[in-house]
């Protein structure tokens, strides 16, 4: 779990991580040394004064710290993007002092409204700092946004752009264990996921589409593990053959998704695994997700349909069916569900990928609500 978790973090997240303890410990000097001023203790107004000197200290001294070990960045722009980590980090302690607040209301304690507001606070100023102060040129905000057109066959709303490396990895990392020497992929889109699971293991790749097939062609004509390359999985006669066939974001556009699911066991070994990672929770049905053609959001209702069309066939058992991505949900239900939003932007994309590493390891808890769902059968 460990291993799987640490996997997704890259340099910037580890540096981060050890220049903010630093940051803390330049707070509470300057802290320290500033009340040791006799003004600055004698009233409520001259010691939020100081704490807010201490704090700016520290604001200067965590910028460079920042530009030039956690973001790697030289010189340039040196005074604009200290204006901009100043707006950014000033923003996110009104945030903090909101949420700690808010938390304190609600009725919890000072130490856990303080742990969840801090907590908070950081992965807020990581983001902010990392998709909107120390961001290269060519990713600017003003670059633009990716538009998923209602004819997208194949390609499934959370399957980003390329770009979202640590986005992709992580939905690509809830397959990996199931794999083996001959696995296949229902709906392989443009190929991001299977890009990542070719690197340690022989792929089938699968799309209807016609202009995905031909893309998937062109891609992966040199890479060794891209076995086979077709579109339509029920042309497939080869049974019991593979040791794992899985999809991401798919089967949600297939009307007759069942016939998919029994078939897909019918060519899977005794002990091979049906993996299909789907977006969850009917609540979250947008107009979005309808533009872009998905049938439905899955629930433990579809679990039950599912068996019932299993059943008289195969005998299966059920290792997975668990929600994921709670942050996703939050955000999937205000952009699409209330704000209507009619397009993933790649901002949005952006910023998931940036929280990644520090959100994933809620989707080990049993919680009853998520973006998405993990399910997978095994054949026995």
């Amino acid at each position: 779990m460990l291993t799987r978790l640490f996997s997704l973090f890259e340099g910037r997240h580890y540096r981060y991580l050890i220049v903010g303890i630093l940051v803390f410990w330049i707070n509470a000097w300057f802290a320290k040394w500033i009340f040791t001023f006799p003004y600055f203790s004698e009233g409520f107004f001259q010691k939020n004064l100081g704490n807010l000197i201490a704090l700016e200290l520290a604001l200067i001294c965590s910028y460079p710290l920042h530009k030039y070990i956690t973001w790697l960045e030289g010189s340039e722009d040196f005074l604009k993007k200290l204006v901009q980590f100043h707006y950014y980090s000033f923003l996110g302690i009104i945030i903090r002092i909101f949420v700690f607040a808010l938390l304190i209301f609600l009725g919890f304690g000072w130490l856990v409204s303080s742990f969840f507001s801090i907590g908070f606070v950081i992965l807020l100023n990581f983001v902010s700092f990392d998709r909107f102060v120390f961001i290269p040129k060519e990713e600017s905000i003003a670059s633009n946004s990716l538009s998923y057109s209602a004819e997208g066959e194949g390609i499934g709303t959370l399957e980003t752009i390329e770009e979202a490396v640590i986005y992709n990895r992580w939905i690509a990392s809830k397959i990996l264990d199931y794999l083996g020497e001959k696995n296949l992929e229902i709906g392989a889109g443009t190929g991001t996921i299977a890009s990542i699971t070719s690197e340690n293991f022989p792929i089938d790749v699968f799309d209807l589409s016609k202009d995905n097939y031909n893309f998937l062609k062109q891609r992966f004509k040199s890479v060794k593990n891209i076995r086979n390359i077709g579109q339509d999985i029920l042309s497939i006669k080869t049974k019991n053959y593979y040791d794992c066939i899985y999809s991401s974001n798919v089967m949600e556009h297939i009307e007759e998704d069942t016939k998919i699911l029994n078939h897909s066991l019918s060519l899977l070994k005794k002990g091979g695994f049906f993996v299909a990672i789907v977006p969850a929770m009917p609540i979250l049905y947008s107009m979005f997700d309808k533009k872009i053609g998905h049938v439905r959001r899955y629930s433990k209702q579809d679990i039950k349909r599912w068996e019932q069309s299993i059943q008289p066939l195969y005998k299966i058992k059920w290792l997975k069916r668990n929600y994921f991505n709670p942050i996703g949900a939050i955000g999937w239900l205000i952009k699409m569900k209330f704000l209507h939003q009619k397009q993933i932007k790649k901002q949005d994309a952006m910023i998931m990928n940036s929280l990644i590493p520090f959100i994933a390891w809620l989707d080990y808890l049993p919680l009853p609500f998520g973006q998405s769902m993990l399910l997978v059968l095994k054949k026995i």
